[in-house]
């Protein structure tokens, strides 16, 4: 049911921000990250339910708990980069957009880092 209020919600404010665009074009734009926002508090819920999940299948199964926070950083990173990258092309600056992508794409490889070093190191292991 959560899915309908926020598909609601993002088309209400859609379908205002374009009646709105004609007349005040600062309005639309505040109407558009109103609802990013209002949006973004409904996914942080959301994303509450699938740490507890991830939490849970931690303590079935025997991994190093850095490689499970490593991994829900990695999502954080992906969801809040392209959620600032897609604010930023949806007011015109899609330069910006682009380089806040980059950056979030170069944070997730710098922090897989360890993680595949780890990994190679395990191949090493079983080649010798």
């Amino acid at each position: 049911m959560g899915i309908v209020k926020v598909a609601m919600l993002g088309l209400g404010g859609v379908f205002l921000a374009v009646l709105l665009k004609q007349q005040k074009q600062d309005y639309a734009l505040y109407i558009g990250l109103g609802c990013a926002v209002c949006i973004l508090f409904f996914a942080v819920d959301r994303l509450s339910v699938v740490m507890g999940s991830v939490k849970q299948l931690q303590s079935l199964m025997t991994v190093d708990s850095s490689y499970v926070k490593a991994l829900i950083k990695m999502i954080g990173i992906t969801y809040v980069a392209e959620f600032a990258a897609s604010l930023c092309q949806d007011a015109g600056y899609s330069s910006i957009g682009t380089q806040i992508e980059m950056f979030g794409k170069l944070s997730i490889i710098a922090l897989s880092m360890p993680i595949l070093m780890v990994l190679i190191q395990t191949l090493e292991g079983f080649l010798t």
